[in-house]
C-alpha cells in the first residue's frame, strides 16, 4: 500500500517530488501525477512533502507532527560568515543553569539534522546541575588515572580547578547503537547543530573531548551516564552562560586547498 497520498486537485505535475527523490521511490503515472513504485524503499527523509510548492503531498510514514514551514528569510552571508567564524569554544561559565524550555528548543533543531539513510538513530542524555557534573568529572578524573594520564592534568585537579568539565552546568551527550555504522559522524553533525543553535542564543558551548574519549574506554563513566545496553557515547557538549565575551577572530593557520 502507498504511504504517499497527491491531492489532484492542488498538484501542478511539476515533477519537482520525483526529481528529488534520493531513493527514487517515485515516478510519474499515466496522468502525470506522482505515485510511489510498488516494492521501492522508501527512507521516509520527507524530501517530496517538503518541495511540493502548493502542498499536494502528504505521506503516512512520516511522524505525526505537523511540518513546519521553511525559513523565507536566509541571513546574509556577511551575518552567517561572522557568526560561524566568531564562535570559540568556552571554558569559563557563570554560575547560571540553562532553562529547559532552551535546552528543550536545541535539542529540537539538533534532531533535524541530516543523518545517514535518514537513519535518525541518535539519542540523548542531558545532565543538569554543576554538582552533577562535578560528580562525572570525577569519574573521568578516576579513569585517567586507571589509564596514566598526565600528571600535570591530575595536578590541575589537585589544585581545585576543574579541567573536564570546566564549571558549566549542563552536559549534553549524543549516544547511538553501537552497531551503527555512521553514529560517529551523525552524533558531530546533530551536535555542531546544537551548538550554534546555542551560540545564536547567547550561551556558551566547549565540546567535552575528555568524557567521549574516557565513555569508550571506562565502563564506570557509562554506568554514572546510564547509557543504555547496547549504545555508546559518540559526542558531548558542555554549555552555560559565558562568563567573557570574545570580541576579535583570531588568525588561523593558512588555508591549504588541492584544486583538481
Amino acid at each position: 500500500m502507498s504511504q504517499i497520498a497527491v491531492d489532484k486537485n492542488l498538484c501542478k505535475k511539476d515533477g519537482a517530488c520525483i526529481k528529488v527523490c534520493p531513493a527514487g521511490v517515485l515516478a510519474a503515472d499515466t496522468e502525470g501525477f506522482p505515485a510511489e513504485i510498488p516494492d521501492s524503499h522508501c527512507i521516509l527523509c520527507g524530501h517530496c512533502v517538503a518541495v511540493c510548492p502548493t502542498g499536494a503531498l502528504t505521506h503516512s510514514g512520516l511522524p505525526a507532527e505537523p511540518a513546519l514551514p521553511a525559513a523565507k528569510n536566509w541571513p546574509s552571508p556577511e551575518a552567517m560568515d561572522g557568526f560561524l567564524m566568531s564562535r570559540r569554544s568556552v571554558r569559563e561559565f557563570k554560575d547560571k543553569p540553562v532553562a529547559k524550555e532552551v535546552l528543550e528548543s536545541l535539542l529540537d533543531i539538533a534532531r533535524r539534522a541530516p543523518t545517514a539513510a535518514n537513519s535518525q538513530l541518535l539519542r540523548w542524555i542531558v545532565v543538569e546541575g554543576k554538582q552533577k557534573l562535578h560528580t562525572i568529572a570525577e569519574e573521568i578524573v578516576e579513569g585517567m588515572r586507571a589509564s596514566g594520564v598526565n600528571p600535570a592534568f591530575l595536578k590541575q585537579w589537585e589544585g581545585g580547578y576543574d579541567f573536564v568539565m570546566r564549571g558549566a552546568s549542563t552536559l549534553v551527550v549524543a549516544i547511538a547503537p553501537a552497531d551503527y555504522t555512521w553514529r560517529r559522524e551523525d552524533s558531530a553533525i546533530a551536535l555542531t547543530y546544537f551548538e550554534l543553535a546555542a551560540e545564536a542564543r547567547g550561551l556558551g558551548v566547549c565540546w567535552a573531548g575528555y568524557l567521549t574519549r574516557c565513555a569508550t574506554l571506562y565502563a564506570p563513566l557509562r554506568q554514572l551516564l546510564a547509557v543504555p545496553e547496547g549504545f555508546v557515547v559518540c559526542g558531548a557538549l558542555m554549555l552555560g552562560e559565558g562568563t567573557y565575551r570574545y570580541r576579535q577572530v583570531p588568525p588561523r593557520k593558512p588555508l591549504s586547498v588541492q584544486w583538481n
